[in-house]
């Protein structure tokens, strides 16, 4: 009976270590993509979570812009937009730039299209 069990257990624990990983659950992080992509004060890079095949959410990383302009882009669509869609479904939609922040909203816009970009390799 004791080697029953004992087998079962290592059999479970070879079972799970054998499990392949989701391939289609990464993040992919803009800040080498988007290296040349300027906004007012800098670069704007984010990270871009897909989970399942699914965008489920877009993160603004540290950057130089004036934090009062690019509050304007963290509280617009640009960042919940995307949120449930596919990778693909994701880079056909049209996002628009933030009046009164349009160089952060137009750099962040650019480096979620890389990223996306990057994701739909990713996905495959």
């Amino acid at each position: 009976m004791k080697r029953l069990i004992i087998l079962l257990l290592a059999l479970v624990c070879f079972s799970a270590a054998a499990a392949p990983k989701n391939p289609k659950s990464f993040v992919v992080n803009t800040e080498k993509l988007g290296k040349e992509v300027m906004g007012y004060a800098g670069t704007t890079p984010v990270e871009i979570y897909v989970v399942d095949g699914k965008v489920d959410k877009i993160v603004a990383l540290p950057n130089n812009e004036t934090p009062a302009f690019f509050q304007r882009v963290l509280e617009s669509p640009i960042f919940t937009a995307l949120k449930g869609k596919t990778v693909k479904e994701a880079s056909e939609v049209q996002l628009d730039a933030v009046s009164g922040a349009t160089w952060s909203s137009k750099a962040v816009i650019e480096n979620i299209r890389l990223g996306l970009k990057q994701a739909a390799k990713k996905a495959k």
